[in-house]
């Protein structure tokens, strides 16, 4: 078996970002080589121009996912969806209007987002920090990364969405 076929075969069946010091551990080669690997996998993904990318995390670990524009095809026809549609649209609002307090959220979306929010926060998608009566929110490195953002800067988060809707830009309402 091919080094880079295993490593292909490893970040698919992940379906989580993995590091090259990580897979260099399992296939017992050198970081570098690794990592070598992955940059010419990645870069096949690219030339071939598919639905699917093979992303560098902002933790420098990698991950396979689809583009923007396969996405929302495709996960009608996952075997168990990890994410409803209200709580995506939560999360969306969040990442889109961050930092945005909870009360803004609750008034957006309604009362069933306090449901959303702690699922949200248990799965280390987003942190709530008080501020005054209510708490402040953000997106986090863990959500960047789900989603192929390479930066947790909120303005680049706000530029990505907005390119997936798009290019259309938001006001203060909700998305």
């Amino acid at each position: 078996m091919e080094p880079q076929h295993i490593v292909e075969a490893v970040l698919f069946a992940a379906g989580r970002p993995v590091s090259a010091k990580e897979l260099g551990q399992q296939l017992d080669l050198p970081t570098r080589e690794v990592t070598s690997l992955l940059k010419a996998l990645a870069a096949a993904y690219d030339e071939r121009g598919g639905p699917i990318r093979i992303m560098k995390t902002i933790k420098d670990e990698y991950v396979m996912q689809l583009t923007p524009e396969y996405t929302e095809i495709a996960e009608n026809y996952l075997p168990h969806a990890r994410e409803s549609r209200a709580l995506l649209k939560t999360l969306a609002l969040i990442a889109y209007k961050q930092p945005i307090e909870q009360s803004k959220v609750i008034g957006f979306r309604g009362t069933s987002a306090y449901k959303h929010l702690k699922e949200l926060e248990d799965r280390r998608l987003i942190t709530r920090k008080p501020l005054e009566r209510t708490y402040l929110i953000t997106t986090t490195k863990e959500f960047c990364e789900m989603y192929g953002l390479t930066s947790t800067d909120p303005e680049k988060v706000k530029e990505k969405f907005a390119s997936l809707l798009g290019g259309k830009s938001q006001d203060d309402s909700a998305p």
